[in-house]
């Protein structure tokens, strides 16, 4: 990896977030301890006095003294000021002589205008290639002819946008155009970001049509909602008149892409059908659904999703991916839903020809997570009630129902007693109960809380968050077995082995078996991270869950399996099932990301070692 590829790599991570794990930064950019703390005093050196990057109880931050440099860093200038020593700036300038040039270009000729050899610039020209791939570019070169490039206009433009402007501006606009600019911008008070993409796209369409390089067809699946709008006429009047062009609609949806990314307040956007939209979403349903044939409210979904989509779709048309805020937070918390979400992209992917960053994935994934939510029992939070057992008097009791009202709101009902007033056996009426003594009662169902820091909001939230997390998963209607697996010729060998075990112990109907291969027949059930989760219906009541371990690892050429959870679903369900089969979803998924419980369930010899782990690691239980 180039330097300063690594350098933009730590600074986008910094500012996308106040503070970063030193392990966390080595692990994204795959690098020694040693090779980031060296990249990190080398890009301090460069930062000057303007910015610095520190290190403190194992914790990265930004501090920025100058943030006018920092707006500049980050739209490129520390690749602008990078020689031909970075490869990086090679390949930009290879790509930008291809695409200005009207003949082919000799390597011997590329090599000398560098300063390299021809051994280096054919190692270039490799990435380049790769590069070009993602917009379906192709670089075609003769002996002795030379190079040229070919491809979609659209294409073309991008290829050049990506990947020439972060190191050169090497198409300029006039000074009246820079003075225009200026003023619009302030006008409608566009974030950075999107001033800096404008511009350069703005450039990149007046430099190909001066070469007479036109646009002559639609954008599939971009949405211009700010077309015969204000803010585009004055674009495109400035423009046609300074330049003397005429832009054709093609051109004008082009100059119209960085404001139709994002919802950009202040945009006069108005809504154009797109009724391509709503197919894509239900296809992305569909692909979903092949995994886990989960229930959700379609209609409403889309109507809280559709916006977003528009701006997903007009981002990958155009490879402008969002930032990751997340960093990989929203896959942790909410698995069942990244993996809805990862698998509704495929068919993005499909149609765009690329892969669809996790950021991406992780924006999505949040409204898979309020569509799950919504489909759960309704129970309403007034019938929620926590008991406060106190024996310091009734100030004392009052302060506590005060500050626990503070903390968790005013929907919850309080009950308060002395000791001795409070009665065990109403005990389960009760979501939670806090006191200021242990209590004398044992085996009492809720959770009991000790008030040691009453005063600590971080401390008491955190109880509540797990008091909540405790009546999530008390499962009625799932139980829990186990079973260890020896070698088998092949997975379905494994996954008959397993419905037969739960046949033999009339957990399922007979020919669970038969609707369990049937059911992989038509898609693998194996997802990756050495996990395998075949599931299908079957007839009883409840939804029975087997763990399968394998005494050895299941591989194949593309394909490796050390845990199968094997699931069985009543066929007819109600709101309790449907809920509880979220969590174990949910719970399965978090396993699959998580190599630690995924060892220690690798050792696992019965039942109860199993319900024991999964107790013990807060999953499934």
């Amino acid at each position: 990896m180039a330097i300063v590829n690594r350098w933009y790599q730590i600074l986008n991570l910094l500012v996308g977030q106040p503070y970063i794990s030193f392990q966390s930064v080595q692990k994204q950019l795959g690098i020694s301890q040693k090779t980031l703390l060296t990249t990190i005093d080398q890009l301090n050196d460069i930062l000057d006095d303007d910015l610095h990057i520190k290190k403190q109880n194992n914790q990265l931050f930004l501090q920025v003294f100058n943030y006018s440099r920092l707006e500049d860093i980050l739209s490129g200038s520390l690749r602008k000021e990078s020689d031909f020593n970075s490869s990086g700036k090679r390949i930009s300038y290879i790509i930008k002589r291809l695409l200005h040039s009207t003949d082919p270009i000799l390597i011997d000729d590329l090599a000398e205008e560098i300063g390299v050899s021809r051994t280096t610039i054919n190692k270039d020209l490799k990435q380049v290639k790769q590069l070009a791939d993602n917009y379906q570019v192709t670089i075609i070169g003769k002996t002795n002819y030379g190079l040229s490039v070919m491809g979609d206009e659209l294409q073309l433009r991008l290829f050049y946008c990506h990947n020439v402007y972060a190191y050169f501006d090497s198409t300029t606009l006039y000074p009246e155009t820079e003075l225009f600019l200026k003023e619009f911008y302030q006008n409608y008070q566009l974030p950075k970001n999107v001033q800096d993409l404008l511009s350069k796209v703005m450039a990149i369409m007046i430099f190909r049509l001066q070469q007479h390089h036109l646009l002559e067809k639609d954008i599939p699946y971009f949405s211009n909602d700010l077309k015969n709008s204000d803010i585009m006429e004055q674009l495109i009047f400035h423009i046609e008149m300074t330049y003397h062009i005429s832009l054709s609609q093609y051109e004008q949806d082009f100059l119209s892409f960085p404001l139709n990314m994002q919802y950009i307040d202040n945009l006069p956007y108005q809504e154009v059908s797109t009724t391509y939209i709503l197919d894509i979403f239900h296809e992305m349903i569909s692909r979903s659904k092949k995994t886990i044939d989960f229930q959700i409210n379609i209609e409403k979904l889309f109507i809280d999703i559709h916006m977003h989509l528009k701006f997903l779709l007009n981002r990958l048309v155009f490879h402008f991916q969002a930032n990751d805020l997340f960093h990989g937070e929203i896959k942790e918390k909410y698995p069942l839903a990244y993996q809805l979400a990862s698998d509704a992209c495929t068919v993005l992917r499909d149609i765009f020809k690329y892969p669809i960053e996790s950021s991406e994935i992780s924006y999505l994934a949040l409204y898979f997570e309020m569509g799950l939510r919504e489909m759960k029992k309704d129970e309403s939070i007034e019938s929620r009630k926590i008991a406060i057992v106190c024996t310091t008097g009734r100030g004392t009791a009052t302060m506590i129902n005060r500050q626990i009202r503070r903390v968790i709101g005013n929907e919850i009902t309080i009950d308060q007693y002395s000791e001795e007033n409070f009665n065990p056996l109403q005990a389960e009426m009760y979501s939670a109960i806090f006191t200021t003594i242990p209590l004398k009662f044992q085996n009492i169902s809720p959770p009991v809380i000790q008030l040691t820091n009453l005063f600590d909001d971080q401390w008491l939230r955190t109880r509540w968050e797990e008091i909540s997390n405790w009546e999530y998963k008390r499962f009625e209607h799932v139980q829990f077995k186990f079973i260890r697996l020896d070698p088998q010729p092949d997975y379905l060998q494994y996954l008959l082995k397993m419905a037969n075990y739960l046949e033999e112990a009339n957990d399922v109907d007979q020919d669970f078996h038969t609707n369990i291969l049937d059911r992989e027949n038509k898609q693998s059930t194996i997802f990756g991270q050495n996990i395998a989760f075949p599931h299908t219906t079957h007839h009883k009541e409840k939804v029975t869950l087997l763990l399968g371990v394998l005494d050895e690892t299941y591989v194949t050429p593309s394909e490796s399996v050390d845990l199968i959870f094997m699931l069985a679903i009543p066929e007819q369900s109600t709101p309790s099932i449907e809920e509880e089969l979220l969590v174990v979803y949910d719970d399965i998924f978090k396993i699959a990301n998580n190599d630690e419980i995924k060892k220690e369930l690798k050792t696992l010899k019965s039942t109860e070692a199993f319900l024991s782990l999964i107790k013990c690691k807060g999953v499934l239980k």
